[in-house]
């Protein structure tokens, strides 16, 4: 027999990935982007490392840096410095200003 042997049930939508991804939260409800890493990726959502004491809105875009799309995010649970996130929509590219046409003269 097994001693304190715990049989856990993964209740996840989609199958998740173990990662390595460079992050940036980005949000109307404050200046800038918090970097953060993302851990666990699937499908529906992802489990990113955010930095301690830092207040995360409930509703974000989450950045990811190497595919440079911002996916509509929420969040969903939290414990240390982690959190997980449901994705709410589908990804998207930063709107960037045109800074490159010329003046009027």
């Amino acid at each position: 027999t097994m001693l304190n042997a715990r049989v856990s049930t993964d209740h996840r939508k989609h199958p998740r990935h173990r990662v390595f991804k460079e992050a940036k939260i980005v949000s109307s409800a404050f200046k800038g982007a918090i970097n953060v890493t993302i851990r666990d990726l699937s499908v529906g959502g992802a489990r990113i490392d955010i930095p301690p004491f830092i207040d995360i809105p409930d509703k974000f875009d989450l950045l990811v840096v190497s595919e440079n799309l911002l996916y509509p995010a929420v969040a969903r649970w939290s414990g240390g410095v982690s959190l997980g996130i449901e994705f709410a929509g589908e990804p998207h590219h930063p709107k960037v200003l045109q800074f490159n046409k010329p003046l009027p003269q």
